[in-house]
């Protein structure tokens, strides 16, 4: 068993303050470097110091305060230390049986518990700067609003053999939950991979020299984010930068920016400059997007493995995140219509609970930010293993073709659906594969979710006036995360009222029979 999951308390990686306070540190210098800036240049160029009423620099010179004032900075900067290194001393975790607990606070303590079987996820997140200490912020997802665990920082090395050691322990608690033997730990990938003997802070005690240190921090900068050493993934899909790059230009946004860019070419011409000032700056902004989400999404790679699907990326900062499938609540294929000249789509999941680290703007939790046909093969069915992977494949290619082509496969909407929806209705429809329901929509984008029966949460069958006119009604399926909206918008009455009684007697049986993994 890993040392950190021992059940004991442990500290977090000695580096943990200046990691914490850096940002602190970094906002003093930058204030310090804009006040000298001018003084500096003209102490370089040997120019007179220029005097300015306004500069709080310049009245403490006046004054004779320069002493006083930088060793007023240097205890403001001290006491920063001190305070994040006294925090660090009151940040404790363990690992029980039961949960992971984390308490921590000067003044007000606070005492937080993740329960293994409520875990989603374990997450491991390295910024640019905790990558140069060898440190990484194990990242806990648990169900429900603000639950999320955050161990920030433990060592590296330790912090990926800790999140083996949790998904284990989750995997066993959810096996005593239904009344089940839980497996040896090595079976579900809780075995601690031998990198060397971890300290109460998480830290490896290096075998070796300086030389060998540094090569280890070299290693890391240019390994993939998802890959451990002694992991071996059943199955790697690795988005190219060049396709990543076209999809990215390849949006709505992109035609958004070049309509304000020629805009802005037309006003020039016509006198109005006014505009370079107000505009630029905010186009500019919009071009930085770009590379903002090219270096979150770079060297994304997804894994499978036995602890569940393994997905790294981020080119600077780097995330590996490890989703048990037991946990996965939805999978949905979109294909944009710009995309489909290139046959790409994108593969995004729902899950009880989510990471922050990507942010609001990415919508639900992508697992296949662009890829091929044959890249969506390879990752549903480490997303969906209880599922035949020539279903999931057929009714992906059956969403490609033409609505008569794909005709066998799928339930289609009667005729008097396109009063409703004239330029979808044939694309609209439901299939069964295996143990889970597949609902199809879209014309422009098109999306194919995928909803195991037994995750299903809850079914809704609605018909409005014009539906009732029409013989139609509207299906939908409810997931826990709403940001992924299984439904059929049109659909016969008698069909509807059939597939609303197959779904909800099926969940009941499949969700009582269900062990999650």
């Amino acid at each position: 068993m890993n040392v950190l999951a021992d059940g004991e308390w442990h500290r977090m990686h000695p580096a943990t303050p200046l990691l914490r306070g850096g940002a602190a540190l970094v906002a003093i210098v930058a204030i310090l470097f804009a006040n000298l800036r001018e003084r500096l240049v003209d102490w370089i160029a040997r120019v007179p110091v220029r005097s300015d009423a306004g500069d709080p620099v310049d009245a403490v010179v006046r004054h004779g305060w320069t002493l006083w004032a930088a060793l007023g900075v240097l205890a403001f900067i001290a006491l920063i230390i001190v305070w994040y290194r006294v925090t660090w001393r009151m940040t404790e975790f363990r690992v029980t049986a039961d949960a992971v607990e984390l308490r921590s606070g000067v003044l007000n303590r606070q005492n937080r518990q993740a329960r293994l079987d409520r875990i989603q996820g374990v997450n491991v997140h390295r910024t640019l700067f905790a990558r140069l200490f060898g440190a990484a912020r194990l990242e806990i997802v648990v169900a429900g609003h603000d639950a999320n665990l955050y161990l920030q920082y433990l060592g590296s090395a330790p912090a990926e053999e800790l999140r083996r050691e949790i998904l284990g322990l989750a995997g066993s608690s959810a096996l005593k939950a239904d009344g089940r033997a839980a497996p040896h730990p090595a079976a579900t990938g809780g075995a601690a991979l031998d990198h060397g003997a971890p300290d109460a802070a998480g830290t490896v005690i290096a075998e070796g020299t300086v030389d060998a240190f540094l090569r280890t921090r070299a290693n890391e900068f240019v390994a993939p984010a998802d890959l451990h050493p002694g992991f071996a993934p059943a199955s790697i899909v690795k988005v190219h930068p060049g396709r990543l790059i076209a999809s990215l230009i390849l949006s709505p946004f992109t035609f958004v920016l070049i309509a304000i860019v020629v805009w802005l070419i037309v006003e020039v011409a016509r006198g109005n400059y006014f505009l370079l000032v107000a505009v630029i700056p905010s186009v500019f902004g919009m071009f930085t997007g770009y590379s903002r989400r090219f270096s979150r999404l770079a060297r994304y790679t997804i894994s499978g493995s036995t602890d569940g699907v393994r997905v790294g990326y981020g080119l600077l900062t780097t995330s590996s995140e490890t989703i048990p499938t037991g946990r996965i609540h939805a999978v949905e294929v979109v294909q944009p219509i710009l995309w489909r000249p290139f046959g790409w789509w994108r593969v995004r999941i729902s899950r009880a609970g989510r990471s922050r680290q990507r942010g609001e703007a990415e919508g639900a939790s992508v697992v296949l930010p662009v890829g091929s046909l044959d890249d969506v093969a390879r990752v549903l069915p480490l997303l969906l293993p209880a599922v035949p992977s020539d279903a999931l494949l057929g009714l992906v290619a059956a969403t490609a073709r033409s609505p008569r082509a794909s005709a066998p496969l799928f339930s289609r909407a009667p005729r008097s659906a396109m009063w409703l929806h004239p330029l979808s209705w044939r694309r609209i429809g439901y299939a069964y594969a295996g143990d889970a329901v597949a609902l199809r929509r879209g014309v422009i984008s098109r999306s194919l979710a995928f909803v195991p029966l037994a995750r299903v949460q809850s079914v809704a069958v609605r018909q409005g006036p014009l539906h009732r006119m029409l013989g139609l009604a509207a299906v939908h399926v409810h997931v826990v995360d709403v940001r992924i909206r299984p439904e059929l918008a049109v659909i016969g009455t008698a069909a509807g009222v059939e597939l609303f009684d197959q779904l909800a007697r099926s969940a009941v049986i499949l969700a009582g029979r269900d062990v999650r993994q």
